[in-house]
């Protein structure tokens, strides 16, 4: 499979794409501003046990705590204890390392079981195990990789063989889990040294993680606009692939690079709710706070053969821009997946097993569930960090995130029935306030009647103005007493 790789290097951040076969499948984000904390290593303290979670919360020195499970905790072999009240107390330092970056209002999950990911393998202190990546394909190939990590791995190293390890030698295989074995004697020299809460190792740049996870024999060019960052980029791929460092290119177009390639577009359109497909077809991606779901569309499509083949169509070009999709969105966790009803079972499986084929090549491990009668699919995704829409975007100020807003008419008398109430209730002689653009122009054509109803009933002063540095729907009170006093504050505004 051919694949590209563009990157887009500035002081502030730098972003990078991955295309495969000409379509964008994944985007990768690092901001000067922010630090990448999963993968990264701290030693840290205890704050609080949690035995009826069977938890604890641990301070790393975050403005939030981490939260560690006693399920991501490494145990010792033939421990029967299995009680988190058992296995830490407040105030013991652990080493741990951030499984999942923060989301939302949760801090960082933190684990003991530490992995040190290298170019070939994953180096795990503390287990003793060999396992391979599934995706490597031969089993032979996988049982000689076991076999030839097994004479060099050191004592108590669990060690997982990655897929850009197949085919490669016992000498290549072993400097990687030398150089992995003492970063690891680098961290807990360094943790031996140091008070909680600390940081002892942090996850490296994106340019070396590109280097390190994605760019292998398939990546036929890596772009970067940056000459500096083509420097750095030329040495870290001349240092772990040399035959590649040829196809690290720079991009000198004074054109933004994300642009010439028709990513900034892609961006955009990854953050919406509908996908089109090209038969005609759309997708409709809907967020809750557990899960994501996927509702399929037959749209414009009418098909040119029967109503079973028409869906069958769209259900398979959906479950390949699915499996894009949700690499493109980087969503996690939960999946559900309404597909289009399918009366032949035959049609539903080949549904799912496009989805699978089409889901082999995420970096990120997934698992589908059977299809349903009703077309639905279930499926999973380990999810890490934040997607790209949790990144990109925050919760509307107006909505609070609920996607949609009070009508004009609601907010309008919401304010209106504000008034009344404080009208009702105060002794003072007058009430200012201040609205957006829209309430304004809402109140001179409806609400007017009504507030100098309520100046006639009440016998009170209402002043107000249009403040142009409100939201089109906002309000807020300027004050309440007498004449003067509220009259300067309301005049106050231009």
């Amino acid at each position: 499979m051919k694949k590209e790789i563009v990157i887009d290097m500035s002081e502030v951040e730098t972003r990078a794409a991955l295309l495969e076969e000409g379509k964008v499948v994944e985007f990768f984000f690092e901001r000067s501003t922010e630090s990448r904390l999963a993968g990264s290593i701290y030693k840290g303290m205890v704050e609080n046990v949690l035995p009826g979670i069977q938890s604890a919360f641990v301070n790393i020195g975050l403005e939030k705590n981490a939260f560690l499970f006693i399920g991501d905790m490494l145990l010792e072999e033939k421990r029967t204890r299995k009680k988190i009240e058992e296995l830490v107390k407040p105030g013991q330092e652990l080493i741990v390392q951030v499984a999942k970056e923060p989301m939302g209002t949760k801090g960082p999950r933190v684990s003991t079981k530490i992995s040190l990911p290298g170019r070939f393998v994953v180096l795990i202190p503390g287990i003793d195990v060999v396992g391979a990546s599934h995706r490597i394909s031969s089993a032979e190939e996988r049982e000689r990789l076991k076999n030839l990590v097994e004479e060099v791995r050191p004592q108590r190293m669990g060690i997982i063989i990655r897929t850009a390890a197949e085919g490669k030698s016992k000498e290549e295989i072993e400097e990687d889990i030398n150089q992995l074995t003492r970063l690891w004697t680098r961290i807990q020299r360094k943790a031996d040294i140091i008070a909680a809460p600390s940081p002892l190792y942090e996850e490296q740049s994106l340019l070396y993680t590109l280097v390190r996870d994605v760019v292998n024999e398939e990546v036929v060019a890596i772009w970067i606009n940056s000459y500096f960052g083509y420097q750095k980029l030329r040495d870290f791929v001349g240092s772990v692939i040399p035959l590649l460092e040829e196809r690290v290119k720079l991009f000198e177009s004074r054109e933004n690079i994300f642009d010439h390639f028709s990513l900034s577009q892609e961006i955009n359109k990854a953050l919406s709710r509908k996908v089109w497909l090209k038969s005609g077809g759309y997708l409709v991606f809907d967020r809750t706070e557990a899960m994501t779901v996927v509702d399929v569309n037959t749209g414009k499509f009418i098909g040119k053969k029967d109503i079973q083949e028409t869906i069958l169509k769209t259900n398979l070009e959906a479950a390949e821009e699915i499996a894009r999709q949700v690499r493109l969105r980087d969503i996690g966790g939960i999946i559900l997946i309404d597909f289009i009803d399918m009366g032949k079972r035959e049609h539903r499986r080949q549904v799912v097993k496009s989805l699978e084929e089409s889901l082999a090549c995420d970096r990120t491990r997934c698992t589908v569930v059977e299809m349903s009668e009703l077309g639905l699919v279930e499926m999973t995704r380990k999810r890490v960090k934040k997607g790209l829409d949790s990144f990109l975007r925050e919760s509307c100020s107006c909505c609070q995130g609920d996607g949609r807003v009070l009508s004009l008419e609601t907010v309008g008398v919401s304010l209106l029935r504000k008034l009344e109430e404080i009208c009702r209730t105060t002794a003072s002689t007058t009430i200012g306030f201040f609205v957006g653009q829209e309430l304004g122009s809402y109140l001179e054509e409806k609400g007017r009647v009504f507030i100098e109803k309520l100046e006639k009933i009440y016998r009170k002063n209402i002043l107000w103005r249009v403040d142009p540095t409100l939201s089109g729907r906002w309000y807020t009170i300027a004050g309440v007493g007498e004449e003067e006093e509220v009259k300067e504050k309301v005049e106050k505004v231009v």
